[in-house]
């Protein structure tokens, strides 16, 4: 058990420090996923994009938790698609075909959600923006990026922690004056952990440094570091999310 907690506190550490933290979508143009596969950032891709990164066919994608890819029949989003979430997936794919690559915004499944508040203020005041969750049952990690304007807000603290084994100690704010704040969260006893639903888990307080009428969302992404919610058993969770905002009046 104390190997398994430090080598998930290692991991949380390697999140928060690493320059490699982002995780990208492979597409492999030989079966068996075998050569060199071709990172694929979230975005839109057509034939001629794929065919001069050598993908003339597609015949499998590594997709990790929190993406996804729909794949079209033709060349420029056209045509028949179909959506893989599943990690080692065959395609099987030849001729003209194009791609749409998404992650942290996976569609809406039933369970989990994390959602933030819808905050208003003015130059110079303090906001405190609530993140919240719904059918929290039984997690034992998570981790993923909140995003926002940093001409618009400037970022204070994360405090008023409500869930067990979450401290400040769970965030990197490396990047936090330029609008993004990493959580890596696990439960050190790997239980798993139940709360009610609509609970605050903690607080994020910023400064507004933008001008009247301007408005910054609050957005949970995969922006630096991509987006995993896990179970107990092991098992994924769809990250459901609910932006939030902060306008100014």
């Amino acid at each position: 058990m104390k190997l398994l907690k430090f080598t998930l506190t290692l991991f949380i550490g390697l999140l928060f420090f690493s320059a490699t933290t982002q995780a990208q979508v492979k597409a492999f143009g030989q079966a068996g996923f075998s050569g060199q596969g071709v990172e694929l950032k979230p975005g839109k891709y057509a034939y001629g994009q794929l065919k001069n990164r050598g993908l003339t066919s597609l015949e499998g994608l590594r997709i990790p938790i929190g993406c996804d890819v729909k794949v079209y029949a033709n060349a420029n989003l056209q045509g028949e698609a179909k959506r893989f979430s599943k990690n080692n997936a065959s395609i099987g794919k030849s001729g003209e075909y194009s791609l749409k690559v998404n992650c942290g915004s996976v569609s809406a499944q039933p369970g989990f959600a994390i959602g933030a508040s819808h905050e208003v203020g003015r130059k110079g005041d303090l906001i405190f923006v609530d993140v919240n969750v719904t059918d929290f049952d039984k997690i034992v990690s998570m981790q993923y990026s909140m995003n926002w304007d940093p001409k618009v807000l400037q970022f204070e603290k994360v405090h008023n922690f409500k869930m067990k084994d979450l401290s400040g100690e769970n965030f990197g704010l490396k990047e936090a004056q330029e609008g993004n704040l990493l959580l890596a969260w696990y439960d050190q006893s790997v239980q798993g952990v139940n709360l009610p639903n609509g609970t605050n888990i903690y607080q994020v307080v910023f400064r507004v440094i933008g001008d009247s009428a301007e408005k910054s969302k609050i957005k949970f992404s995969s922006k630096p570091i991509v987006i995993e919610v896990m179970k107990a058993d092991g098992t994924p969770v769809y990250f459901n999310k609910s932006n939030g905002s902060v306008t100014l009046k």
